[in-house]
């Protein structure tokens, strides 16, 4: 099939809609984030793989659902704004499901956001998010109902 779309001069278009196609993100689990204060939030996407935590929340324009961030074992966690079109929070959680940093971080930037020791998930939310949810450093948070 491809054969016969060149053939036809249609190789520009078959190549924009692989380009379209590759670019769609992969299917991701949801889940119930859930805060020690009371605070929850419904349907935030589950980065699981690899693939999925590269992607993260970069070519978004709504980031309004934020995005989790799960890792099998504690270690130090690096992040970078690049693609990602709004300005965001990120939160580093701990083995025990506390909050131990938050930092701001830039659209479209190279900068490396670390967390400051081995942490096993990221909440990132738009920018101000935990705030406006009454989360600080030190609240637990956890997941529920992940589909």
């Amino acid at each position: 099939m491809k054969y016969i779309l060149c053939l036809l001069g249609m190789c520009p278009l078959l190549a924009a809609a692989q380009a379209v196609e590759a670019d769609t993100p992969p299917a991701m689990r949801h889940c119930q984030v859930v805060f020690d204060n009371g605070a929850s939030l419904a349907a935030v996407p589950l980065a699981e793989t690899g693939e999925q935590q590269v992607r993260g929340l970069s070519r978004r324009h709504d980031v309004a659902s934020g995005m989790w961030f799960a890792f099998a074992a504690p270690q130090p966690l690096r992040f970078w704004m690049r693609d990602t079109w709004q300005p965001l929070s990120i939160g580093f959680i701990d083995e025990a499901g506390v909050i131990f940093q938050i930092t701001d971080m830039q659209p479209e930037t190279l900068d490396i956001h670390a967390s400051s020791r081995a942490g096993v998930a990221a909440l990132e939310l738009p920018r101000g998010g935990f705030a406006s949810l009454g989360v600080q450093i030190g609240s637990r948070v956890s997941l529920q109902h992940c589909r």
